[in-house]
């Protein structure tokens, strides 16, 4: 549903139940909000955190995970530890929290000599070519293993992970786009430690696969616990894995309203990663962080901005949705529109403006302060669908922008100045 349609459903409802009007838009706007945040995936990794699951009735079993398995449905891909069988944080001589959550799985990635899991993962969605993604999973040593080693990887393919008939043998002819630098032993047994990285994708990969893809001999390791010796081993617990595009567009979600009182959610969906990248701020205030997640529950008082900060392997991009704390609803025609865009949120002395499939290239510009006040008119030709303007003598705070067309058509946005 578009904006024009869910203000179209809202006044229809209002005529059947003029005493809910508030509650029935408000849902709506939900709706629509959660819609629009899912339209683009921001973790392909489906379930990376293990929290999902079919039943308890099978302790322990990967295949009671959804979107995991190991490389077949009968070979060993590693244990599931959660509240769900009361082994959080105690499970047998390892005591460990999860990263987050309530579960993680732990893996026997090296045993000398003997077999070796891998853990498949059907991604969300395949990978687009040519884009770059950013790659993340934690890793933790468990308490009894007798050594720390530096083996481990994750591989994004195709169907040809199916074909694969050994295995928990050393895949050594399958090179993973993001691993841990050889030499850069791992063995903690408390903290949980990341292994991250990039790589551009050819547009075929629909799996995930995590696990030790080096020969026995050709791994460093290090003795860590000599109890189980002389087992040579490394059971690795692993928990909150992504794969995000780098260029994920900053999602804070669009205006919308809150009846004080009761709250209002803005943003993404929450999803390893992604929750990971995102921490949120309330203008004026753009230095204490209110929440770090993709998105968050708020219950403003009175109208107010938030600004989404998200870093995804270091490239920052930003995003800002207004609150209108209100009982009446958004202002007729101030509901956003998505073919309107500017660049950056927040901004400092230019803005970029982007109008997409406009059948003009003139508009009338007209800049507003937060109480109304027109600052600014002018006209304003585009070139190639944009314009760049100049706010310099513009203060920090919150403005609005409209822009008019010759056939009377309006585009709006929200503008936050941050110097």
């Amino acid at each position: 549903m578009t904006v024009a349609g869910l203000s179209k459903s809202c006044s229809s409802l209002n005529k059947m139940f003029k005493h809910k009007k508030i509650v029935v838009c408000f849902l709506l706007y939900l709706n629509l909000y959660f819609l629009n945040a899912k339209a683009q995936v921001a973790n392909y990794i489906a379930n990376g955190s293990f929290e999902e699951y079919y039943d308890c009735n099978v302790p322990h079993a990967l295949r009671k995970v959804k979107s995991w398995l190991s490389i077949d449905s009968i070979s060993y891909g590693g244990q599931h530890v959660s509240t769900c069988y009361n082994t959080v944080p105690l499970f047998g001589n390892s005591y460990q929290y999860p990263k987050s959550g309530n579960s993680y799985v732990i893996c026997t990635i090296f045993n000398s000599g003997q077999g070796r899991g891998y853990l498949k993962n059907r991604l969300k969605q395949n990978l687009k070519l040519g884009k770059t993604y950013c790659v993340k999973f934690y890793i933790n040593i468990s308490d009894y293993s007798t050594y720390g080693i530096d083996g481990f990887g994750i591989f994004f393919g195709d169907n040809n992970i199916d074909t694969i008939t050994n295995c928990n043998t050393p895949l050594t002819y399958i090179i993973p786009q993001v691993k841990n630098p050889l030499g850069n032993l791992i063995s903690d047994t408390l903290n949980w430690v990341s292994i991250t990285g990039t790589f551009v994708a050819n547009g075929s990969e629909k799996y995930a696969l995590i696990g030790n893809f080096i020969l026995d001999g050709a791994l460093t390791s290090t003795l860590i616990n000599s109890s189980f010796l002389p087992l040579v081993f490394s059971d690795v617990n692993f928990d909150d894995v992504s794969c995000m595009d780098v260029d994920l567009p900053a999602f804070a979600g669009n205006d919308t309203v809150c009846v004080p009182g009761t709250s209002v959610y803005i943003g993404r969906p929450r999803d390893v990663g992604i929750d990971e990248a995102c921490s949120w701020y309330q203008l004026p205030n753009t230095t204490s962080v209110i929440a770090t997640a993709a998105g968050n529950w708020v219950s403003p008082v009175t109208t107010s901005t938030y600004i989404v900060r998200q870093e995804i392997c270091g490239n920052i991009k930003w995003d800002t949705v207004v609150v209108v704390a209100t009982g009446l609803g958004l202002f007729e025609g101030d509901e956003p529109d998505t073919r309107f865009k500017i660049y950056p949120q927040p901004a400092k002395d230019e803005l970029l403006l982007e109008i997409e499939g406009s059948s003009t290239s003139l508009f009338q510009l007209k800049l507003y302060n937060n109480l109304g006040v027109l600052l600014r008119e002018e006209e304003l030709n585009f070139t190639n669908q944009k314009a760049l303007i100049n706010i310099s003598d513009l203060a920090n705070g919150v403005y609005a922008l409209s822009l008019k067309t010759s056939k009377n058509e309006w585009y709006k946005k929200r503008l936050v100045v941050q110097k």
